[in-house]
């Protein structure tokens, strides 16, 4: 069923809302501001709550609420606010309320958590962090993906659907990065391509869903990235403020 869809091309891919794709293209661009950002983020007020509530989550650490997105702008940086409206413009579009519900809503949270991972270990590393974030949140973006197929065949929540995620999430991943457009790091990363010049995206993304998991990082991803057991221990150290954050985004 989920293999004819996928080689049919009759996959009916969640779409990112238009205002998600608006803020990614203005982030990019040097030559516009931050108050256009924010401008756009206004536009969708569901957008801007969420925003709002992710940026006076536990992870930034402000003493000051921030009440606009004008503000979180200012406080957090272009790149930061642009990555919050994706990244709730991409829940929106991810996680619905059909028979698998709970299984998006607990896929949502990993995702997150490993976003949330990957960043800490680019900062620690000096590396682009909201790349990592990115590559994190969306390293098992196949999953909804299948998981819309199996609801729209009516397959009842149950036995073998674990597998079934198993066999095609790289694949269902790989199609929607090319219909949101969503560039080689992520992609390299949802298709385990360690090929240069992704490697330690993928290096990165692993070990971040390895904390996420509660599982012992890989020493071969740890070593891939020149991180010791002392550096493990930081980003470990983080997970208190990550599990916060995870609560106030989601």
């Amino acid at each position: 069923m989920v293999a004819a869809a996928l080689r049919d091309g009759a996959i009916e891919l969640p779409v990112l809302p238009r205002v998600a794709q608006e803020v990614m293209v203005v982030a990019r661009d040097s030559s516009r501001g931050a108050a256009e950002v924010a401008r756009l983020v206004e536009r969708d007020p569901a957008l801007c709550a969420t925003v709002l509530r992710a940026a006076n989550s536990a992870i930034y650490g402000g003493s000051v609420e921030i009440v606009s997105a004008r503000q979180a702008v200012l406080r957090l940086g272009l790149v930061e606010v642009a990555t919050l409206a994706t990244t709730a413009a991409m829940r929106s579009a991810l996680v619905d309320h059909g028979p698998f519900a709970a299984a998006l809503t607990c896929w949502w949270r990993r995702a997150l958590t490993t976003g949330l991972y990957a960043k800490e270990i680019a900062r620690l590393r000096r590396q682009a962090v909201d790349s990592a974030f990115l590559c994190g949140l969306l390293r098992d973006v196949g999953e909804p993906v299948v998981l819309r197929v199996l609801a729209r065949a009516h397959v009842e929540v149950g036995d073998g659907v674990d597998a079934v995620i198993a066999e095609f999430r790289r694949a269902a991943g790989t199609l929607l990065c090319d219909a949101w457009q969503l560039g080689g790091a992520v992609r390299a990363v949802v298709t385990e391509d360690v090929e240069p010049p992704w490697g330690d995206h993928v290096a990165t993304a692993r070990l971040a869903d390895a904390f996420a998991r509660l599982a012992t990082p890989s020493p071969t991803d740890a070593a891939a990235l020149n991180l010791y057991p002392e550096d493990l221990e930081v980003i470990a150290a983080k997970t208190p403020t990550i599990v916060a954050s995870v609560e106030s985004m989601s």
